[in-house]
């Protein structure tokens, strides 16, 4: 049975990706590690904010479902022809930094913001995209239970990990402990 405490409010995907925040009259780019429609973690943030409500900007990927196309239409796909939209909301930092320093501010790696009032656009946006995201970790670990010893078949999954941000290089197994890990952390803490 599993436990109620350890389920996230909402599903969360992985975004490799970058944002724009406002902090003040400056304009400063953070890595996004991951979004669900209640929050972003961001990461490598050049500045601290000074607030705890800022403007943000994401740069939102929009992946097609993989699992209804065959291997040649996968083999033609790039993850640079993926059409992108920006994305604009304000976030709340969720963590309380006010009693740190500046300088321990400097060593802080990952901040974890909650979407502050977003727009119904926003959030419908936010929703397609974890939801085609969860669906395509599925197609792909589907591909790995159907592995057999056809090379195509490797080359599809290969693929298709590649297109979701995985390297197409590890070997096997340890490709699908990632993604195993990357979907368990979907919706669990």
């Amino acid at each position: 049975m599993s436990d109620f405490r350890l389920q996230r409010k909402f599903t969360r995907a992985p975004l490799k990706s970058q944002a724009l925040y406002v902090d003040g009259e400056h304009v400063f780019k953070a890595k996004v590690l991951n979004l669900s429609e209640g929050g972003i973690l961001l990461s490598e943030l050049p500045h601290f904010p000074e607030t705890k409500i800022l403007p943000i900007a994401v740069s939102l990927i929009h992946y097609p479902r993989f699992a209804g196309m065959v291997h040649d239409e996968l083999k033609q796909l790039s993850v640079d022809d993926f059409e992108r939209s920006i994305v604009k909301t304000t976030v709340h930092i969720m963590r309380n930094y006010e009693n740190q320093s500046n300088v321990d501010k400097v060593f802080i790696n990952y901040i974890g913001c909650e979407f502050y009032k977003p727009s119904p656009e926003f959030k419908l946006a936010i929703f397609d995209y974890v939801d085609v995201f969860s669906k395509n970790t599925i197609y792909l670990l589907s591909l790995f239970e159907s592995l057999g010893n056809r090379a195509e078949q490797l080359e599809t999954l290969r693929t298709v990990a590649h297109l979701l941000g995985y390297d197409r290089r590890m070997k096997v197994p340890l490709l699908r402990a990632k993604v195993l890990h990357d979907y368990q952390s979907l919706e669990s803490i």
